[in-house]
């Protein structure tokens, strides 16, 4: 399928799924186009086609399925809220996506078995840095690269963060500041150079609750 299809296949389907199920506060067709798909987009230059990705708390697919639709890698997209994962399947699937899947698994029990697995983890709008740091670097492999994708107070939380990320083995690289027609974002990528301890991330909701 080619991208402009693809796109508008998603658009369609997102609009369809979301009349009776909540995925998405958007629902203009431009605003969509604006702050889900280019908003995702921002981060296309970290990822190398044929590298392993993972997506926490993809939600209807964001920022993973986009990606996805421009380069050829390997996608994983994980969520919490099982009807989440349903419609990212079936976007997979109408879109005849290969080496994309998505998983009903939170972020501290897929750890346990697919610690290192990983080349590039991305997330967007899930929670504070300094908890998204716990859930994502035990998944990077040495020298991988972790993409969170901030709002207007990337620069606070990655002060409060930057205390968890040392401890899990990461180095803050950049912030990437963007204005997407107004919209300021901000991404935070972040290095792993270190090995992360095999207790974290720590379970019980812990991240959230006590962040490090």
């Amino acid at each position: 399928m080619d991208k402009q299809r693809a796109y508008q296949t998603y658009i369609d389907y997102l609009l369809e799924v979301n009349a009776h199920t909540n995925l998405t506060a958007i629902t203009d067709i431009e605003e969509i186009k604006l702050k889900h798909f280019k908003d995702s987009l921002t981060v296309i230059d970290y990822i190398n086609e044929g590298e392993r990705v993972l997506d926490i708390g993809a939600g209807p697919g964001f920022p993973g399925i986009p990606l996805r639709i421009e380069k050829d890698f390997d996608l994983t997209l994980i969520d919490s809220v099982n009807k989440k994962v349903k419609f990212m399947n079936e976007v997979i699937e109408k879109l005849d996506l290969d080496k994309a899947r998505a998983i009903h698994v939170r972020a501290e029990d897929y750890a346990k078995d697919k610690r290192e697995g990983f080349d590039v983890v991305v997330s967007r709008a899930v929670a504070n840095m300094a908890t998204l740091a716990e859930y994502a670097l035990p998944f990077l492999k040495l020298g991988g690269t972790f993409i969170a994708l901030k709002g207007p107070k990337a620069y606070e939380e990655l002060e409060e963060a930057k205390n968890a990320i040392k401890i899990l083995g990461g180095e803050v690289d950049h912030i990437d500041k963007i204005d997407l027609d107004g919209n300021k974002r901000f991404n935070i990528i972040v290095k792993k150079v270190k090995k992360t301890k095999k207790m974290y991330p720590r379970g019980k909701n812990l991240p959230k609750k006590n962040p490090l």
